[in-house]
């Protein structure tokens, strides 16, 4: 009885923080929707309240939802999100979320986001402005000899006429991947400008995409000599 109460404090323990009416509910729907929760999370307070009652929301999303909740990185760097566990077969199970309420990223958006991870983080250059046109205007500079590739990659066809369509539509694949990681907390943009931050838990993809970061232009090059191998398996 003794050890069936201790588990019941535990479980429970977030819902009687004197924020948790305030707090919980916009948390939950946020980490279910695959939103990361960092230091510059809003509502105020949201980062402190997950910091504290960790223990109690792990047990909560396991026990309840088969899911799981991590955290990565340490202090101002530290975040939190939903983990999925792999069967036996490699298979990714999404515990008790219906299939209606189940986002993936789309593999282009993956590789937005990759190309986000070198160009600003491994080589970052402290006069580069982290904006959605200077981000466009580098990945079609630097990777100028594999733009029909990142085509191909980025908007899955092989029917661009001109250099102008390819860039026109590369771009428009970067705004909508760059909306996407606003959605799930990787950036966070300037509503009066074109400026993003890059977030703590955008750096997630360090670890689990490190050697095809560090390998892009490998991945870009391979598809633009083998084009019907060009897909990244998201594991995110």
């Amino acid at each position: 009885m003794e050890d069936n109460n201790l588990q019941e404090s535990i479980e429970f323990a977030h819902l009687k923080h004197p924020d948790a009416k305030e707090l919980f509910a916009p948390l939950d729907y946020a980490l279910k929707n695959g939103k990361h929760i960092q230091k510059q999370s809003q509502p105020a307070g949201t980062f402190n309240y997950i910091r504290r009652e960790f223990e109690s929301l792990y047990a909560y999303y396991k026990d309840y939802f088969g899911l799981y909740l991590r955290n990565e990185g340490q202090n101002s760097e530290q975040y939190f999100f939903i983990d999925f566990q792999k069967d036996y077969n490699g298979n990714v199970s999404r515990g008790k979320i219906p299939i209606e309420n189940r986002e993936y990223l789309k593999d282009e958006y993956i590789l937005v986001a990759l190309l986000l991870i070198r160009l600003y983080i491994i080589d970052f250059v402290p006069e580069y402005r982290h904006s959605v046109d200077e981000f466009k205007k580098r990945i079609l500079r630097d990777y100028d000899e594999y733009k029909p590739a990142l085509f191909r990659l980025l908007v899955d066809s092989e029917d661009a006429e001109s250099s102008s369509i390819e860039e026109d539509a590369i771009g428009g694949v970067i705004n909508k991947a760059l909306k996407e990681f606003q959605k799930i907390g990787w950036i966070e943009m300037n509503d009066e400008t074109t400026d993003f931050e890059i977030m703590p838990s955008c750096k997630r993809l360090l670890s689990v995409y490190e050697e095809s970061i560090q390998n892009i232009e490998s991945i870009v090059k391979e598809t633009q000599t083998n084009p019907d191998d060009q897909k990244l398996s998201p594991n995110i």
